[in-house]
C-alpha cells in the first residue's frame, strides 16, 4: 500500500468482531497471570486497550463476560480436535483425543491456564459458571463414549467394555495430567505419560486374538 492508496474502512461488524476479541484475548492474559478474583472489567478493558465501559456494555458483567469466555476456549479447541479427527474412528479417534489435549503439556498457553484457572473457580469464588464446564464435560463425555460404542461396532474394542465409564474414566485421567503439568511440570515426565495412557487404553479397550 503507497499513501496515495485510499484506506479501507472497517465496518462496525469488523469492528465489534476486532474488539470482541481483543477484551477476550486481555481477559485471557489477565486469568492465566492473576485468576478470576484479581480480574475486574476495568482491568480487561485497560488491558485490552479499551475502557471498562465498553467492557460492560458488551458482555453486561464480568460474570457473563467469563461464561462467554469458557465457552469460547472450548469451542474453539473442539473445532481444532474435529479438524484433526477427519476420518478417524474408534480407537484411533480415542489417541488422537489424547494427543491433542495433551499437547503443549510441557509449556502450557495462556488459554489452557485460564481455561483451568476458571474451572477449579468454579468450585468456588465462581459458582456461576459450574453449569458451562458441566455442559463442556458432558459434551466431552458423550463424543467419546460414542467413539468407543463405535470401535465395539466395528469389532475392534471388547463388546464387554462400559462406553461411559471408560470415556469418564479417560476424561479425568487427561485433566488430572493436565493440571500435574501446570502444577509442577519439573516433575512431570509428558511423553512417558501419554505413552503409558495410550497403552492402558489400548490393553483395556481392545479385542484380543
Amino acid at each position: 500500500m503507497t499513501a496515495n492508496t485510499p484506506r479501507v474502512r472497517r465496518t462496525q461488524a469488523e469492528r465489534v468482531a476486532e474488539s470482541d476479541r481483543r477484551l477476550m484475548e486481555a481477559a485471557i492474559r489477565l486469568i492465566a497471570r492473576v485468576g478470576y478474583t484479581h480480574t475486574t472489567l476495568e482491568s480487561i478493558g485497560i488491558e485490552a486497550g479499551y475502557s471498562r465501559g465498553l467492557v460492560q456494555h458488551r458482555f453486561g458483567s464480568k460474570d457473563q463476560m467469563l461464561e462467554e469466555l469458557v465457552n469460547k476456549i472450548a469451542t474453539d479447541q473442539r473445532e481444532r480436535l474435529l479438524a484433526r479427527l477427519q476420518g478417524l474412528r474408534g480407537m484411533d479417534a480415542l489417541l488422537c483425543e489424547i494427543d491433542c489435549y495433551l499437547e503443549g503439556m510441557d509449556t502450557p498457553p495462556e488459554r489452557a491456564r485460564a481455561f483451568y484457572m476458571l474451572m477449579q473457580e468454579s468450585l468456588g469464588p465462581a459458582p456461576h459458571i459450574r453449569t458451562a464446564f458441566a455442559a463442556i464435560s458432558a459434551r466431552w463425555h458423550r463424543a467419546l463414549a460414542r467413539q468407543i460404542e463405535v470401535g465395539q461396532e466395528a469389532g475392534q474394542i471388547r463388546p464387554d467394555v462400559d462406553p461411559a465409564a471408560e470415556a469418564r474414566l479417560l476424561i479425568a485421567t487427561l485433566r488430572g495430567l493436565r493440571m500435574q503439568s501446570m502444577l509442577d511440570p519439573n516433575t512431570s515426565n509428558i511423553a512417558k505419560s501419554i505413552d503409558s495412557l495410550k497403552c492402558g487404553l489400548r490393553a483395556r479397550l481392545l479385542q484380543t486374538l
